[in-house]
Formats: C-alpha cells, sequence, structure tokens
C-alpha cells in the first residue's frame, strides 16, 4: 500500500471509491460538491499498485477561519479493516498539523477517531450544526486555538 496526495487523475475515480465505501451516493455528491467549490484543502488516496483502494480529504470550513473538516474518509469495502483508513487519517493529519493549520474537526466515532488525536472536549463548547457526541477536534495550535469563534460553519456542500 502507497499512500500520496491525491493529484487530479485521481479525480474520476475518486467518487465511485467514496460510493462503494459508504455504499450509497450521499458522500459521493460530497466529495464532488466540495471540489467544484474549490473547498478542498487536503486530500490523499492510498493504491495497490495501481489501483486506488482508499481515500481521505480536508475541507476548508468557512469559520473558524484556519480550520478544517475530515471528511470522508473512504476504503474499498474489499479493503476494510486491514489499516488504511487509519493510514490515511494520519497521514493527512499529520500534514494538516505541518502545513500550519489550526485545527481539525471531524464528525464520527469518537473511540475510532481518539485514536488520531482527535477529542470531542476539544470541541465540546463550539456551536455545531451536528451532535456534540460525534464532533471532534485535533488541535495543531493551541494558542490560536483558545482564541477561535466557537462556531463551526462548515462549506455549503456539508
Amino acid at each position: 500500500m502507497f499512500i500520496r496526495r491525491a493529484s487530479w487523475r485521481d479525480h474520476v475515480f475518486i467518487p465511485p471509491l467514496v460510493e462503494a465505501a459508504f455504499g450509497r451516493h450521499d458522500e459521493g455528491l460530497l466529495v464532488r460538491e466540495l471540489r467544484e467549490h474549490d473547498d478542498i484543502a487536503l486530500e490523499f488516496v492510498a493504491t495497490d499498485r495501481d489501483e486506488l483502494i482508499g481515500h481521505v480529504m480536508m475541507s476548508r470550513l468557512i469559520g473558524p477561519e484556519g480550520c478544517l473538516a475530515l471528511a470522508p474518509v473512504s476504503v474499498h469495502p474489499d479493503r476494510q479493516a486491514r489499516g488504511v483508513g487509519s493510514t490515511l487519517v494520519r497521514a493527512i493529519t499529520e500534514a494538516a498539523e505541518e502545513e500550519g493549520w489550526t485545527a481539525a474537526f471531524v464528525v464520527g466515532n469518537p473511540r475510532y477517531y481518539s485514536r488520531f488525536g482527535y477529542e470531542v472536549e476539544a470541541a465540546t463548547d463550539f456551536d455545531t450544526p451536528f451532535s456534540h457526541e460525534f464532533t471532534a477536534a485535533c488541535v495543531f495550535d493551541p494558542d490560536q486555538f483558545g482564541s477561535l469563534p466557537r462556531e463551526i460553519i462548515y462549506p455549503a456542500a456539508f
């Protein structure tokens, strides 16, 4: 397995992979709309030989400025539960920190995402359109994070 930044050549293959991973079209549409509106900040794929087996992206949040949303994380059904998703989440989270983003938010299973530094407690005082129980943040710059406005505003595609 090889992890790399997504290229324009991958774009046509990503939505079908995402749809297969989730078993529905919603997440594939999300990817298409985020790309169409230039909301994607970071995007990685996992390949095995020349086959695309996984994908992850982070989108710029409208607010707070300097923060990202991690979603979706997709692994082909034939490759799930083999560490592909974990490897992708680690890679994109490390890249976000290296690029100087303040924090990344995710909506998902707290037990899963806490392994990568995403903590529900870090996001509890933020207004969000999603359940607080499943909203977590990975803080890269604690000083900047402490002074952020406390409202998470996602791109329209969400």
